[in-house]
């Protein structure tokens, strides 16, 4: 053990393993309460010291290395999806776990909706047209939201963000969500799922990965959709199959995408860096791509935090 680490340790110090940005407000938090943050996504030199985990999805925290980690106590995920963290060996040592989905329904659902909103206008094709100096109308002709049908698969609390902020622009939002269905009154309507295959005009997912949603997004489901659709996932990437979307896009069963997640995002740079390489083809197709950032504003940080504090107070308040 280093020198520093065995002083901290002789004097009953404990330390938080910090692998997810969090406010400045949350770290000065936690060295109020005599915490040594380690701020890394490789884990500690020592983890006697190590009491808590805040992560993000940089880190998964599987039994494998949770096994060596013997003082850990609780751990805190920075936003929403549990399949990160194996809960059920936190759950048999112990260990208490605390998420903050709620923080980052805003961010996502406004991302959702920029990129909706873009891919319908064709605004980002529009722009890199101009700036390739060129002016062309005609084929840039955009489409309205208004009137058209959104099914959002998932109604928690980003799909709840996603409905309230739809009905600006259309009255007709469904919602299918196996656990959780739209109460009465809601700002979408529950449905089965046939029944949102049948309707909508746009796709929306908002569900956690785990078995049952993992390539969620199939060739069957594509096969059961009644109409030509816009996809949009904010979600997990490997929610929908991209060869599935690749395929659905080339035959004209979807129109377009919004893709903030993809299923190839843990290797992306290497596949990025291939030719002829299945990103590089769905984007020939009218879609639009970002980096995994639809909950990742400053605000969604803060909020995430602040929710983060109160669940690790109480939890404090017993340790």
């Amino acid at each position: 053990m280093p020198g520093a680490l065995r002083s901290y340790y002789l004097r009953g110090m404990k330390m938080v393993w910090l692998a997810a940005p969090i406010s400045p407000a949350f770290h000065a938090w936690l060295n109020q309460r005599g915490y040594i943050v380690w701020n890394n996504t490789e884990r500690p030199s020592d983890v006697l010291l190590l009491e808590g985990i805040i992560t993000s999805n940089r880190l998964k925290l599987d039994r494998d290395l949770l096994g060596d980690l013997p003082n850990v106590r609780w751990i805190a995920r920075m936003g929403s999806g549990m399949e990160i963290i194996d809960v059920d060996y936190c759950t048999s040592h112990g260990i208490a776990c605390f998420s903050s989905p709620g923080g980052l329904a805003n961010s996502v659902a406004e991302h959702a909706m920029g990129m909706l909103l873009s891919l319908l206008h064709r605004i980002p094709f529009a722009l890199n047209e101009v700036r390739a100096g060129q002016w062309i109308r005609e084929p840039n002709r955009g489409n309205e939201l208004y009137g058209q049908c959104v099914g959002l698969i998932g109604y928690g609390h980003t799909g709840r963000a996603l409905a309230e902020k739809l009905q600006a622009f259309t009255p007709h939002i469904i919602a299918y969500d196996k656990y959780h269905p739209a109460p009465t009154g809601s700002m979408a309507s529950a449905v089965s799922l046939e029944e949102l295959q049948a309707r909508a005009d746009i796709l929306s997912f908002h569900v956690p990965l785990n078995s049952e949603t993992h390539h969620y997004y199939n060739a069957s489901f594509v096969a059961g959709m009644a109409k030509p659709h816009i996809l949009i996932n904010t979600s997990r990437g490997p929610v929908c199959t991209s060869s599935t979307v690749l395929e659905a896009l080339a035959s004209g069963k979807l129109k377009g995408a919004c893709l903030d997640v993809l299923e190839e995002e843990k290797n992306i740079d290497s596949i990025l860096a291939k030719q002829n390489n299945i990103v590089e083809n769905i984007l020939h197709y009218p879609v639009i791509i970002t980096p995994h950032i639809a909950g990742y504003s400053h605000q969604a940080t803060e909020k995430m935090s602040a929710m983060l504090m109160v669940q690790l107070n109480a939890l404090l308040q017993i340790l």
